[in-house]
């Protein structure tokens, strides 16, 4: 039983009925072509989100530092 998948070494090597390989290739790799673009626009809509979570952040985060430090009051206790 040969070798599923010959060493890089043997490229120059391949039989001649290469043209077949070449039409699933094609598919393959309009396929991948198409994963990857989709992949690329999620990528986009996810760094997207992430610059408006983080325009929230620093937006809280300015405002909470803008408005005066109160400090807590206990109601008085009754005993």
């Amino acid at each position: 039983m040969g070798n599923a998948y010959p060493a890089s070494s043997n490229h120059g090597q391949r039989s001649g009925s290469s043209s077949v390989h070449d039409d699933a290739d094609t598919g393959w790799d309009e396929e991948a072509d198409t994963e990857r673009a989709a992949l690329r626009e999620e990528n986009a809509r996810l760094r997207a989100l992430v610059v408006q979570l983080s325009t929230l952040v620093l937006r809280n985060v300015v405002d909470q530092n803008s408005q005066p430090q109160l400090m807590p009051v206990r109601p008085p206790r009754f005993d």
